[in-house]
């Protein structure tokens, strides 16, 4: 089985990974992929492509290319000041840090849940202009496994959409697996200094016995930004939800990579995002590490892996027309509009790299 991971990286990664999946396309690997695995930005291209089997890819692409262009801060706000959504957001967001205070006074835990929120009219805008009537079971190109990754904030743990199960190790599965697709996304994609988490009480089933719990789901990439971990063998079905026998692995990464060191990060804000993107780099560092140990020890035979800030200088051959790494790094991980001549320069890369890694490392399935 082929297991293809679409990082995170706001639309920077829908850009990139648009570019990935044309090289991925006009090889003909794309229709051979068995399992996707997204996370943040990757879920939103990911979950487009695998939901709408009745688009053409040009179709697809075309789509793709439009979403970036108008992107989704706008429609965000346009949702928000709604008078029917802006006066429940403001009265919750008052109540929820009244009652927050108070639990850190009196030493309990809150019990008002954060809803509605900023991640809820994310959710609408999804659910309206992209996953309108889609569940996590709808059907799939090429009846693709689909896995959609958030974190659950009160565990420090992965959880999962799944096309087939939802849930993550601490809580078990979710009782009722329909999940609407676009939640899964907005999920996925809630940046947790922009986008509170969503805040949800569901029914789960662990070893046969039924519970409610309460979960608090964010951004996957603070768990795992690459999305690889559910494609990596060696896992425990007993244990995990989703476990996939995969032999060659394409893992497509729009992180920057190693900063140049010009920035001073001195006011707290700075300080905190900083932070978190050292941390987060560190980790997504590690996963890349582990590809080649998987490969060395005969645990995967293949992978590749497109880097949007990949060394050019490191690339096992360099096409001519390569848009440099210099050129791209710096574009942010937001979702504001794109304008077309950073769309084509971000999938442009995406595409070049695609086609030197594929065509390099797993040229026995091409």
């Amino acid at each position: 089985m082929i297991g293809l991971a679409l990082s995170g990286g706001g639309s920077r990664a829908i850009a990139f990974h648009l570019g990935c999946l044309r090289a991925l396309n006009d090889v003909g690997l794309l229709e051979k992929i068995g399992v996707l695995s997204t996370i943040s930005g990757g879920s939103v291209i990911g979950a487009y492509y695998a939901y709408t089997p009745e688009k053409s890819f040009d179709e697809f692409d075309s789509n793709i290319c439009a979403f970036l262009r108008e992107g989704f801060q706008r429609r965000i706000v346009l949702e928000l000041i709604k008078p029917r959504n802006l006066v429940p957001c403001f009265a919750n967001f008052v109540a929820a840090h009244v009652c927050a205070a108070a639990g850190r006074v009196m030493k309990g835990t809150p019990s008002l849940q954060r809803y509605p929120s900023r991640t809820d009219m994310f959710y609408r805008v999804l659910h309206r202009d992209l996953f309108h009537g889609l569940i996590m079971s709808s059907p799939r190109r090429h009846d693709l496994e689909v896995v959609i990754g958030a974190c659950e904030l009160r565990t420090g743990s992965a959880f999962r959409f799944g096309s087939n199960r939802t849930g993550g190790w601490r809580h078990g599965q979710l009782a009722d697996g329909q999940i609407d697709l676009a939640f899964a996304v907005a999920a996925s994609a809630a940046y947790p200094i922009l986008l509170p988490a969503f805040d949800r009480t569901w029914r789960f089933v662990k070893k046969s016995e039924e519970s409610y719990q309460r979960v608090l789901l964010t951004d996957g990439g603070i768990y795992d930004n690459l999305g690889l971990q559910v494609l990596e063998p060696g896992r425990d079905a007993e244990v995990s939800l989703h476990t996939f026998p995969c032999d060659y692995l394409i893992a497509c990464n729009a992180d920057e990579g190693q900063q140049p060191g010009f920035a001073l990060p001195t006011a707290f804000f700075a300080r905190v995002v900083r932070s978190f993107e050292t941390v987060h780099r560190r980790v997504q560092e590690s996963t890349m590490h582990r590809l080649h140990h998987l490969k060395e020890a005969g645990k995967i035979k293949a992978f590749a892996l497109p880097y949007l800030g990949q060394q050019d200088s490191k690339l096992p051959w360099k096409p001519g027309s390569l848009v440099p790494r210099e050129e791209v790094i710096d574009y942010p991980t937001d979702f504001a509009p794109m304008s077309k001549s950073w769309i084509e320069k971000l999938a442009n890369r995406g595409e070049q790299l695609t086609r030197a890694t594929v065509s390099y490392y797993l040229r026995d399935i091409l």
